[in-house]
């Protein structure tokens, strides 16, 4: 990567359309940065001409790459905003998207529906049963026994069930109906057997519905956190 392939990136972000990058653009531009930092510091004299102009297109890339990012996160938010108003198929756009950006999509999307429930609900939907479910990423601790009569403790940041209706799982009852699984590639969103819909990515700990949770796993989508299989049993 150089500053030319850089700058053609933010002019193509210039538009409205989103655009594909290259799913690891952001880590070429890291090493891209890392080593023009690691020349300027070999060259040490700032009165230099190289080392002047390396400084220049050092600060160059690091402000068209925030800028890139920005036109990016403005454009994830817009499709967000429209889509909780149109309630019609996903944009194309999306799948142009780079994962975390889909998920940050997602999350957004999530957390503009679950206004809408809670301040508009009441006035267009008087007397609606629906339940806001905010986009939640928790630290919970699970502790179960295991065989031995060791007890284990899970600190891992746990994704709450991103659905679009219902409540979240009661952490007393999760090793009954839901377990925590890790997610091992992205997977479009789906409806589980508790009747949300689920949007999870990979490399993601999240808790599922233990049906859900089986499935996947069974399709080598999902691993089960170490420690759950002997959970419960005597």
């Amino acid at each position: 990567m150089d500053i030319e392939e850089i700058s053609q990136v933010l002019y193509k972000e210039e538009k409205q359309t989103i655009k594909t990058i290259p799913a690891d653009f952001y880590l070429e531009a890291e090493k891209y940065v890392r080593k023009l930092e690691e020349e300027i510091e070999k060259i040490g004299n700032s009165r230099s001409p190289e080392f002047k102009m390396l400084q220049d297109e050092h600060e160059r890339a690091l402000s068209d790459l925030e800028t890139i990012f920005m036109k990016r996160i403005g454009k994830v938010i817009i499709r967000a905003t429209t889509q909780s108003n149109a309630n019609k198929p996903i944009s194309k756009d999306i799948e142009k998207l780079l994962p975390v950006e889909k998920r940050l999509y997602d999350l957004v999307l999530q957390g503009i529906k679950a206004a809408k429930i809670e301040l508009l609900g009441p006035i267009l939907y008087p007397g609606s049963e629906n339940t806001a479910v905010w986009p939640e990423i928790m630290e919970r601790q699970f502790s179960a026994g295991f065989k031995g009569g060791t007890e284990a403790k899970m600190r891992t940041p746990v994704i709450a069930a991103r659905g679009e209706t219902g409540a979240i799982p009661d952490k007393n009852n999760i090793n009954e109906e839901y377990v925590v699984v890790r997610i091992l590639k992205d997977l479009p969103t789906f409806t589980g057997a508790d009747g949300r819909n689920y949007t999870v990515s990979a490399e993601e700990v999240v808790v599922l519905p233990q049906l859900n949770a089986t499935g996947l796993i069974k399709r080598n989508a999902a691993k089960l956190i170490v420690g759950q299989e002997d959970s419960g049993k005597d």
